[in-house]
């Protein structure tokens, strides 16, 4: 992931960006096929999506109540190029967008994904930071999902408790309260984890994202490759501390059950 500052070619006004860019083990109209259909979206990134392609169409991501957006499509180029709105564009000084460039290598593609358009403005820190974090995982997720999870259902979701705690605090909260045991300060990507939980349950697996004092995500080999995520975040304005799940093949009730405790046992420990 990269960072860069630029005139926004629509207002003149100099913007920043992030940039992510990472190899997928399957061909260009498959990775397409998984960032553009409703019914391969919800198995990696959004819980709900509907589609209208093409220019001038539209795409909806939903996480539930109160949580969706719908996104305009302004370039549509199967399989190498999508350009969308982003869901805060009709706020004043929000007007992002998200290009999807996909690019053939070998038998892969080449995914860069760039938004843009972000306000210099410090007070926009917050947005920029929370969808660059956001990226990361819901990256990491497509990948795995197209190459180790591609023709299974994802079960699962994400759970959010509102705090009033700062994000130090909150992080302290998470990975000395809700992680009883395993955590280290010392993690990092790539690295073995095994945790137990506030909740009982033990979590062993390597991890994906370590990005303190917002989030960490890994692999969960015990839970068929699951991914697992927590942290703390200000969504809507309001800070919350979360926790998220996305299992494939596995019982929308047994997944359904997993989060509940784990968020019960996350509300403890954040207080």
């Amino acid at each position: 992931m990269k960072t860069s500052q630029e005139p926004d070619p629509r207002t003149s006004t100099p913007t920043r960006a992030h940039e992510h860019e990472l190899t997928i083990d399957a061909p260009p109209e498959t990775v397409w096929r998984a960032i553009t259909t409703a019914e391969e979206l919800v198995n990696w990134f959004p819980l709900t999506a509907s589609v209208t392609p093409g220019p001038g169409g539209s795409i909806t991501y939903g996480w539930g109540p109160g949580m969706e957006g719908t996104l305009a499509i302004e370039a549509w180029e199967p399989p190498s190029h999508l350009r969308t709105s982003w869901i805060e564009a009709g706020a004043p000084g929000k007007a992002t967008v998200v290009d999807w460039y996909l690019a053939a290598r070998g038998g892969g593609t080449v995914l860069r994904l760039v938004h843009s358009g972000f306000s210099r403005d410090a007070s926009f820190d917050e947005e920029f930071d929370g969808t660059r974090r956001g990226w990361d995982f819901e990256l990491s997720s497509l990948k795995h999902w197209l190459e180790e999870q591609r023709g299974k259902r994802r079960s699962g979701g994400w759970q959010l408790q509102p705090v009033t705690l700062d994000e130090a605090a909150a992080w302290r909260r998470i990975t000395r309260g809700f992680v009883r045991e395993g955590w280290s300060d010392a993690l990092a990507v790539g690295a073995p984890f095994r945790f137990t939980l506030a909740s009982g349950d033990t979590l062993a697996g390597t991890v994906t994202v370590m990005d303190p004092p917002r989030i960490f995500a890994g692999r969960v080999p015990a839970l068929g490759d699951a991914l697992v995520r927590f942290g703390f975040e200000v969504c809507g304005g309001t800070p919350a501390v979360f926790v998220g799940l996305s299992a494939w093949g596995r019982a929308k009730g047994e997944a359904e059950a997993l989060l509940a405790r784990w968020k019960a046992a996350l509300a403890q420990a954040a207080g």
